[in-house]
């Protein structure tokens, strides 16, 4: 592989990662679903300005909506929520033995 290909595979790792841990610690602190809705509506605000930059808009088909909300509750919101729910559920288990 070439030293570009590697520089995205080592990017890709950081970022995917760098989530699980913000996550991890996050949790220690707020709800699960606090912790996603964050996540979620920070990729929101980071995907409109890369559609200003790019001067685009998702407003073009309104049809659409749905199967974006659709997409982001089956893609997102709901794996994260319980990948994050379980791991406060493990974290209290292990307290307690």
């Amino acid at each position: 592989m070439s030293l570009r290909v590697w520089i995205w595979l080592l990017s890709l790792s950081v970022l995917w990662g760098g989530s699980f841990f913000f996550a991890k610690v996050a949790t220690a602190e707020l709800r699960p679903l606090t912790v996603v809705f964050g996540r979620v509506a920070l990729a929101a605000l980071a995907l409109n300005f890369i559609l200003i930059a790019g001067r685009q808009s998702l407003f073009n088909r309104p049809s659409l909506w749905r199967t974006y909300f659709t997409m982001g509750l089956l893609n997102n919101v709901f794996p994260f929520s319980l990948i994050l729910w379980g791991r406060r559920i493990l974290r209290w288990a292990s307290r307690r033995s």
